[in-house]
């Protein structure tokens, strides 16, 4: 065991937030000196209660063929390496969490269930976690591992610096205290560094003149020294800057005393007002005028469909809908290793990429149209406004429930609600909270509608007609309450989903290191902004169309027609920022590398931004049903392939096995969502007024009623 007490010299490991770090403990680990006994694994594994056997059995040398990463019963590993030119014996490299100054994990969890202590330990809490897996992907080093097939209380496992135990006086780390050669030493990290840097004078002919760990990622509490390349070595090569730092000081920045979010609402209210009058003055002065949930006391353009729920179409998606519900409820009684091909490498598949970042972004025409027609009151979109909230509301919803089968814990979801759990440094905390909200006021936005179809039909039979009346009451003082406070809720729903929609990009920029360069770009909330803005109006066409079919209904190209002008100058604001970011960054080169990550890149933006905005430039392309539906489609398909690139194919693990590949129970809950999404769409529709009603003709700026 080697313990270093003191050592006269300092050296400073300020932190950015401020924090001194001299004082803490930590390890230096003099590679040269280990020998792979591997009783350190032991060690390790008999301290945290983990999976272990005799100490003899750790003396089997065959692990060594293969490098191995810490995994969930393992939370440190030993690995043998190639010795340098003229060293006569292999080199063994112990390897478990750096406890790092700055550590990333801390600044991804939403909940705080890790933490830097004083001592220089990372600890994790696992009553927080919620099984989210962000810190598995913040890690610069790989070092977090998931207890995947732990249905009920899976964890996080790492090593925890047997925080315990050095908290204690006296007190060192199990591995420090069984290495018999002494390749590990405990003390003081001022006092490690003067060490490894005396080591290093001494012996210049033999020891690398460079430390590892003294200035990575800020700083760590495990040092390293060696006389081969720690490149060579296994060790990732990183930026002396915390992966953390871009993140935070975007979320900061954002949420800086509110200033940008009350600015928001207040430009916001500004354009409403102004807007408002200039709509009245062209409002047609007719009591038949387009109602909007503003407005529920008057003659609605919208009624339920008369349509049957039942068609076959409903009966295959009733069917798929069971499949994935199935696999989802194997999930939940088996763990997620059961069902995902989700690993240490691939913490995050499709669940993530496509569940949620792709149905949230496609849940964007829900604030994209109530802020063209209820901010810059542009009367004629109304009647597109009550679908494509009913859409958004469905996303958000099951975007919750895609979220509830991948979320390891899932039973605390709740937990970000807690004030003693919220961590501000977490981008993944505001956009939970954002969307927590933002699903509140969808729901808030959609009472007008079922006020408007109960209000005035409220007809109990027998015993319980005599709360007939009380019920119509309290319908009439809901719609006088609703009307009164529903444009606070609108522009607070604007600004929300300004909010999560671009921190779903920041989400990915604590991994630089991981993220390739095409994507990785400090401006990518901005152009998770961008691509959500642009997605909207196609995503209200194309629900239109596809309503439309499924219920027999002649498309609403009178309104379809002009709001489809708006996307191609969406897409070309888009495309500006996302070809004029490369070439500033300087990484345009990689467009022409030959790499799978380049042809996806370029696919992207082929499929899903020229093409459509190519397309509908010409008023012929707008004006046609089955043109019009095709352009809306690639735009779709663009922002959902833009989403998936981000989350899966620019991400790349620091020690790659093998890729990853959803698996049959991954695409089947995805696929199950869908379909269940949509089963409920039409079922809501047939219940409530969504849907403009057949009578109802409209027409640019006014509403014509015709009976048939």
């Amino acid at each position: 065991m080697g313990v270093l007490l003191g050592c006269s010299q300092v050296a400073s490991a300020k932190t950015l937030e401020g924090r001194n770090f001299d004082e803490a403990f930590g390890v230096l680990n003099d590679i040269t000196k280990c020998i792979g006994c591997r009783k350190c694994e032991w060690a390790c594994n008999d301290a945290n209660q983990l999976p272990t056997e005799s100490l003899k059995s750790f003396e089997d040398k065959s692990v060594f063929q293969t490098p191995r990463r810490p995994d969930a019963n393992h939370v440190t590993v030993v690995n043998e390496y190639p010795p340098p030119a003229g060293w006569p014996k292999p080199l063994f490299v112990k390897v478990q969490c750096f406890h790092c100054n700055e550590p990333s994990c801390a600044s991804a969890c939403l909940v705080s269930a890790y933490a830097k202590e004083e001592n220089g330990a990372v600890t994790y809490d696992p009553w927080r976690c919620m099984g989210c897996r962000y810190c598995m992907i913040a890690c610069p080093f790989q070092i977090p591992a998931y207890e995947y097939n732990n249905a009920l209380s899976p964890k996080v496992q790492k090593c925890s610096f047997c925080f315990q135990k050095i908290s204690k006086q006296g007190g060192v780390p199990a591995c420090v205290e069984i290495c018999p050669p002494q390749s590990l030493t405990f003390g003081k990290r001022k006092d490690l560094l003067v060490l490894a840097k005396q080591k290093i004078e001494a012996s210049k002919d033999f020891y690398l003149p460079y430390i590892y760990g003294e200035h990575e990622v800020g700083g760590t509490s495990w040092i390293y020294i060696a006389n081969k390349p720690f490149s060579e070595l296994g060790f990732p090569t990183l930026p002396s800057t915390p992966p953390k730092e871009l993140p935070e000081k975007i979320q900061h920045g954002v949420f800086k005393n509110f200033i940008p979010q009350i600015g928001l609402i207040s430009v916001l209210g500004l354009v409403s007002h102004l807007s408002s009058g200039k709509d009245d003055a062209q409002a047609p002065n007719t009591q038949s005028g387009p109602t909007t949930p503003l407005q529920p006391h008057e003659e609605p353009p919208a009624a339920p469909i008369p349509n049957s729920f039942f068609t076959p179409g409903v009966f295959v998606l009733m069917l798929i809908s069971l499949i994935g519900f199935g696999f989802g409820v194997y999930r939940l009684i088996f763990g997620i290793g059961a069902v995902a091909n989700l690993n240490d490498q691939y913490p995050w598949g499709i669940w993530i990429g496509i569940d949620v970042a792709t149905g949230v972004a496609l849940a964007a025409g829900g604030f994209t149209t109530s802020a063209l027609a209820h901010i810059f009151h542009r009367s004629e979109y109304e009647t597109v406004v009550r679908p494509a909230l009913l859409t958004a509301l469905l996303g958000y919803t099951f975007v919750c429930l895609g979220l509830s089968v991948d979320l390891g814990r899932y039973y605390n979801i709740w937990h970000p609600l807690v004030p003693s759990m919220w961590s501000g440094n977490s981008v993944l905390f505001e956009v939970g909270i954002c969307v927590s909200f933002y699903l509140t006021v969808l729901y808030i936005e959609f009472l007008p509608i079922v006020v408007e179809r109960f209000r005035g039909k409220v007809n109990l039979p027998g015993n319980h007609a005599k709360l007939n009346s009380f019920i119509e009451s309290m319908l009439d003082f809901a719609e006088q309450t609703l009307r009164k406070v529903i444009t606070m809720f609108i522009l607070a729903g604007v600004v929300l989903s300004c909010l999560h929609q671009s921190s779903l990009g920041a989400l990915m920029l604590i991994a630089p290191t991981k993220i390739h360069p095409l994507w990785f770009t400090p401006i990518l909330p901005l152009l998770f902004l961008l691509s959500a803005i642009c997605v909207g109006f196609p995503m209200v066409i194309f629900e239109s169309m596809i309503a439309g079919r499924s219920f027999g209904r002649k498309p609403e190209m009178s309104v379809l027609t002009p709001l489809s002008k708006y996307i191609p100058v969406f897409l070309a604001i888009y495309l500006f920022f996302k070809i004029g970011d490369l070439f500033i960054r300087g990484v345009g080169s990689h467009l022409i590398d030959g790499s799978f990550q380049s042809t996806m890149f370029i696919a992207e933006i082929t499929i899903g931004v020229v093409l459509p905005l190519f397309l509908l430039i010409f008023e012929k392309v707008r004006k046609s049903p089955a043109l019009l539906f095709t352009a809306a489609s690639l735009v779709i398909f663009g922002v959902a392939f833009n989403r998936v690139n981000v989350f899966l194919t620019a991400y790349t693990p620091v020690y790659k096995v093998a890729p990853y590949f959803p698996s049959l129970g991954e695409i089947a809950i995805t696929v199950g969502l869908f379909s269940g999404l949509m089963l409920v769409y039409r079922a809501l529709v047939t219940i409530f007024p969504v849907l403009p009603a057949e009578e109802i003709h409209f027409e640019r700026g006014k509403t014509l009623c015709s009976a048939k």
